[in-house]
């Protein structure tokens, strides 16, 4: 890639991420959110890691660190990036639950402290519904366009399903260990990122 292509792509990818940080499309997710997550990694990407949502896994920086490592040996690739099918973490969250709260402002303070009750966030993160990914799904999307990368690692049938869906693929048999390849590139279905290792990273080879 061209210097002036590299700077153009560091254009749209701010752009992107000015304009997720601004989404509105979730508004309970955006309440007891401090900051939406973002893919991180190189410009330039080999291979594309997309995970279904920031889980606690994704939070621990060792443990996304082995995992890369672990990819980078199995696949015998260096330029890694990652990012997620769904920016905001849904929480279950009694209190938020308990109180009548109206309007779109931030429940949050910036200690991650709740403005309800004056305590740490208690909220638990849970999984995803349809409408959150389905709400999300145009920003990964779109920072596919921009990246370009030579493989797609899919962690989770739920995120292969929408991912594969959106570029048309409805087949009924997805499954750890598919891959497709579409419009140059390849998307290689993993299971999720708890579960993943090095003898699968090399299957998929």
């Amino acid at each position: 890639m061209s210097a002036g292509n590299r700077e153009q792509n560091i254009r749209r990818v701010i752009e992107m991420e000015d304009r997720i940080c601004q989404c509105k499309r979730c508004t309970s997710l955006n309440q007891c959110l401090r900051k939406p997550s973002m893919g991180k990694g190189e410009l330039e990407p080999e291979i594309l890691i997309v995970f279904e949502y920031d889980s606690r896994f994704t939070r621990d920086i060792n443990r996304v660190i082995n995992l890369r490592n672990l990819i980078r040996s199995g696949l015998k690739k260096e330029k890694l990036y990652h990012t997620f099918l769904v920016r905001c973490q849904p929480k279950a969250c009694a209190v938020r639950h308990g109180v009548s709260c109206s309007g779109e402002g931030k429940l949050l303070d910036k200690d991650n402290r709740c403005v309800l009750n004056g305590k740490h966030c208690e909220g638990i993160p849970i999984k995803p519904s349809i409408d959150e990914i389905i709400s999300c799904l145009p920003f990964l999307l779109e920072e596919l366009e921009i990246l370009r990368p030579q493989t797609i690692l899919l962690f989770g049938e739920r995120t292969a399903d929408f991912v594969l869906k959106s570029y048309g693929v409805f087949d009924t048999t997805i499954a750890v260990g598919n891959s497709y390849e579409i419009d140059g590139m390849v998307f290689l279905v993993c299971s999720d990122e708890e579960n993943f290792t090095l003898e699968q990273c090399r299957h998929l080879v």
